[in-house]
């Protein structure tokens, strides 16, 4: 028959477009959408001290205040136990992890600008205060 390197030259009727043609397109086209979606899932990496302020300050402390720790898990008689059990309140544990992750944010060391951190975070009052006597007006 021929060679096998041969590439099939099928028309389509309309536009005669080849087949082989459609294939390199096609793979161009995969190629072009897969470099797109690496860069935009690069663009869209989560910041772990986003959301570090004032109104997640206030919703630990009423779940601190509520559960103690909401992480904590209790067995079937609602008692702390030290083995798996279920945990005294899923929403209040995430908000608990995201004020531990935020206490860590607030103590690096982000020289030249390499993160962004509310050094300010779970201290605000305190600041203030303490800003307010380092003015004239004081």
């Amino acid at each position: 028959f021929g060679s096998s390197q041969r590439r099939s030259s099928i028309s389509f009727p309309k536009k005669g477009l080849r087949l082989s043609q459609l294939g390199d397109s096609a793979m161009k086209l995969a190629l072009f959408f897969g470099i797109g979606f690496a860069a935009l899932a690069a663009a869209l990496k989560q910041d772990p001290c986003a959301g570090c302020d004032e109104s997640l300050s206030l919703a630990y402390q009423s779940c601190a205040r509520e559960y103690g720790n909401p992480c904590a898990e209790t067995n079937e008689a609602g008692l702390v136990a030290s083995g798996p059990g279920t945990k005294k309140d899923v929403g209040c544990c995430l908000k608990k992890d995201k004020h531990d992750r935020c206490m860590q944010c607030k103590s690096m060391d982000c020289q030249f600008a390499t993160c962004h951190t509310n050094k300010r975070y779970y201290s605000e009052r305190t600041l203030v205060m303490e800003d307010k006597t380092k003015t004239k007006e004081a």
